[in-house]
């Protein structure tokens, strides 16, 4: 029965879930700033039979057009990463909730990923290229509890969820970032020679014990 904001829904998978858990009365709202992300979402409510449940559109996590005390709850993941400015991003998603209402924040340290390789020197340097490039906040979990106070949120709780894995498959997390990390290597200015050793380096590892990705993800929760 409550009312629920998704922030960067990317394809809606846990907008989805979340209509699931609030169902019959309740109600998803489900913002990205890509049209292609919320096309997807709309492809992916539908099928799943959710149109009556989940709203998504066109958002800005920064500047969220809902009214003052929408909210029960509001969920980021891996998003205000993304966002220049994050702390008023939180400051936003306080706004909308309602006096009692929850804030959930996933993200990522990426000073805390770590991958197996005959060059570990050259692998920091890859994946510190890698946070250069592609986030606003590549350290965002030590900023995060700051942000929250200063939005007048009391934090009720901060977990960390490593992701482990010891195996390499193509279809795996650790695998499917590889091919970004490489592109913002590349980008980064980091020789090409080197970067292509990295990653048949990486893709080589497929015996057992050759493997090993480890990714610290953070969950803050806060209550207005």
């Amino acid at each position: 029965g409550e009312v629920g904001l998704d922030v960067g829904c990317g394809v809606a998978y846990l907008a989805c879930e979340l209509a699931r858990e609030v169902e019959p009365r309740g109600r998803i709202k489900a913002i990205d700033n890509s049209q292609d992300s919320v096309e997807a979402s709309k492809t992916r409510i539908a099928r799943e039979g959710l149109e009556r449940l989940v709203d998504v559109r066109i958002g800005d996590a920064a500047d969220l057009q809902f009214p003052d005390e929408t909210f029960d709850f509001v969920a980021a993941t891996q998003v205000y990463c993304y966002v220049p400015d994050a702390a008023r991003a939180v400051k936003e998603a306080a706004r909308v909730l309602r006096k009692g209402g929850r804030l959930v924040i996933l993200d990522s340290d990426w000073d805390m990923c770590i991958w197996e390789s005959s060059d570990r020197l050259l692998t920091r340097r890859i994946i510190d290229a890698r946070s250069a490039v592609q986030f606003a906040h590549a350290n965002l979990p030590r900023m995060l509890h700051g942000f929250i106070r200063a939005a007048g949120m009391a934090l009720s709780e901060v977990q960390a969820f490593p992701i482990i894995e010891t195996r390499y498959d193509p279809n795996a997390y650790s695998a499917g970032i590889i091919e970004p990390a490489r592109n913002a290597a590349l980008k980064h200015g980091i020789p090409p020679g080197d970067v292509a050793a990295w990653e048949k380096d990486l893709r080589s590892r497929t015996s057992d014990g050759e493997w090993f990705f480890c990714l610290n993800r953070f969950v803050f929760a806060a209550t207005k």
